[in-house]
């Protein structure tokens, strides 16, 4: 496998990873547009972290400034805020690292400077240690092509290994911290004080005024990148879901699965009017844990496609970096979304 350098500190940890991968072996880049996301660095969330938070504003249909949330949406989110409170803490003591697992579709790629289309999917596995440094393994699988032209083209071109040139990993030092971005073990648990984090960050990277429909669809997907790949505070994870409780035109879905089979309780921005994109959040409700993530495309007919989805499908404390969680699809028994991690004081 080959070591990544450092990134672009405008693009959050997952595409900076990609785009090297795709800059250093020169093989497979996107062909669709992916709305890029922001990073942000320590408890500031300067733009310079890896937190995500979709940059793009979205053009959200109209409805009335600080409307109340539908009462099925603000319900829910305060069932999964009293399911994160209640989760049992893992201590992360020195020397032991948080262990994330998540597996996302690609969306359609070419490979550089050929002709075939192929899609396939990334997995990505992180060790996060107390200081925030890590290390992250990436893979390719399940490579497929759009088309028998697609096929043939790659055939002509010799077969190339996809998988093997996709491979890749990196190691990153104290403060990164890796797809959670930021220490969130230091984020404040007064609502108001955490509302006022994310207000101030929010004001760094969106022109859009609190209070529309656009900045809480924007609010939305930035709680939803600090509910991911987390090791966050029971009481953290719980006051980001009440928060969420608080914001305009957010829609339960209900129900709801993943591609690769997890499953939960569903929750979106509105359809932009006359189409556009839209994103879903898929929650555990046993735990609140975010389980899921998928990104829409609206076209003005009202038909929707699915462009990009990531399943976290793994986490839990290890004593080492070669050390893993057991993969499981079934909400309830992912490790990931039935703990809390507490880190220790370095002695």
């Amino acid at each position: 496998m080959n070591t990544l350098t450092r990134f672009n500190p405008q693009q959050d940890f997952e595409d900076r990873l990609l785009d090297e991968l795709l800059h250093v072996q020169a093989t497979i880049v996107h062909s669709v547009t992916v709305r890029r996301r922001r990073r942000v660095r320590g408890i500031g969330l300067s733009a310079a972290a890896a937190a995500l938070v979709v940059a793009v504003v979205l053009q959200v249909a109209p409805v009335p400034v600080n409307a109340p949330q539908p009462a099925s949406a603000a319900t829910e989110f305060h069932k999964l805020s009293v399911a994160a409170s209640s989760l049992p803490a893992v201590v992360l003591e020195p020397g032991q690292y948080v262990y994330t697992e998540s597996v996302s579709n690609s969306g359609p790629g070419h490979v550089s400077g050929d002709s075939y289309n192929v899609d396939f999917l990334w997995t990505r596995q992180f060790w996060v240690a107390p200081d925030g440094s890590g290390h992250g393994v990436f893979t390719a699988s399940d490579v497929t092509f759009p088309t028998p032209q697609d096929r043939a083209a790659w055939v002509a071109q010799g077969s190339p290994n996809i998988v093997a040139l996709m491979a890749g990993e990196s190691t990153f030092g104290p403060g990164d911290y890796g797809p959670m971005g930021i220490d969130e073990f230091t984020l404040p648990t007064d609502q108001s004080q955490l509302s006022q984090v994310i207000a101030s960050h929010l004001a760094r990277v969106t022109s859009v005024q609190p209070g529309s429909t656009e900045y809480a669809a924007t609010e939305f997907s930035y709680i939803g990148s600090l509910l991911r790949e987390t090791a966050a505070p029971p009481a953290v994870q719980a006051e980001l879901l009440t928060l969420a409780q608080n914001l305009t035109g957010i829609t339960l879905i209900g129900p709801d699965t993943a591609p690769d089979g997890v499953a939960g309780i569903g929750l979106a921005t509105a359809v932009p009017t006359g189409g556009g994109p839209s994103q879903e959040l898929i929650f555990n409700p046993s735990t609140g844990a975010l389980v899921a993530q998928e990104d829409w495309s609206t076209d003005s007919l009202g038909s929707k496609t699915l462009v990009r989805w990531t399943s976290y499908v793994a986490g839990g404390v290890v004593d080492n970096t070669s050390t893993t969680v057991p993969v499981s699809v079934t909400p309830s028994s992912t490790t990931s979304n039935s703990t809390t991690i507490h880190r220790a004081n370095a002695s």
